[in-house]
């Protein structure tokens, strides 16, 4: 338990190191690039616009809205997936770091949430823009999404203390943890209304994603999460924290091996 605390206490003593290797990571992505990041956030304008424009007429959904709806899911999707799929690459990726240097996992950890941090804050505003300008009606509560960002940030920490280890300890984990977001992608509302699955309603209700989703949707749309959201996605993490100790007290000595 001892090792636990002391890993945790060493990623929040050392989250300026986590920050700067985030911010570098950007910087080295997109060196002598002319947008930068934004050649993110275009791609993901583009796939909002293109999703709206086929699945509208498909759903017979009136297309300002739907565009809205697009927009927000899969802003929030988009950040879930990159902080599941990158937190599975997490000890492979700094092997060379973890060969030479006692890191602790929860650095690696907060490198990860810094950088897709910074990303997701350029994808939120031209999102957000986006809302505007296909008539979302503009309300403070759109900033209440940060909240839903937040357990979504957190939830991306743990689980890559969680699947870091386990995904370099057994190298086809990865490819089965992009392929089941991949499915999960489909069976989540994000690019279909949640009422065309009204005659099922526990396809959705049992669904943590849709849940995640929600948290960062319904504020940007003018609503707010219900209760269930909230306690699916806090309950979400709640698990992902118990399962992140146990991962770290299992596994701390043993990365070296695996690498």
């Amino acid at each position: 338990m001892m090792s636990v605390i002391s890993d945790f206490g060493a990623g929040l003593s050392h989250w300026r190191t986590s920050y700067k290797l985030g911010l570098q990571d950007i910087e080295m992505r997109y060196k002598r690039s002319l947008l930068g990041p934004f050649w993110i956030t275009a791609a993901l304008v583009a796939t909002v616009l293109a999703l709206s424009y086929v699945f509208a007429s498909v759903f017979q959904a009136e297309f300002f809205t739907f565009v809205s709806f697009v927009a927000a899911g899969l802003l929030t999707w988009q950040l879930i997936v990159t902080l599941v799929n990158e937190g599975s690459s997490a000890v492979t990726e700094h092997g060379n770091y973890l060969k030479n240097v006692p890191m602790p996992m929860t650095v690696i950890a907060g490198r990860l949430l810094f950088r897709n941090t910074i990303v997701f804050a350029h994808n939120y505003v031209a999102i957000t823009g986006l809302l505007l300008i296909f008539g979302a009606p503009f309300s403070w509560s759109m900033l209440q999404a940060l909240w839903g960002v937040l357990v979504i940030l957190v939830l991306g920490f743990f689980l890559s203390l969680v699947l870091g280890p386990l995904c370099a300890r057994f190298r086809d984990i990865p490819l089965v943890v992009q392929s089941a977001m991949q499915v999960l992608f489909y069976i989540t509302p994000i690019f279909w209304m949640p009422s065309a699955m009204s005659h099922r309603p526990g396809f959705i209700e049992y669904n943590p994603f849709y849940h995640l989703v929600e948290l960062v949707r319904a504020p940007l749309l003018g609503g707010a999460p219900t209760p269930q959201n909230w306690q699916w996605a806090l309950g979400f993490c709640f698990a992902a924290a118990i399962a992140a100790m146990v991962s770290i007290s299992l596994t701390r000595k043993r990365l070296s091996l695996w690498l």
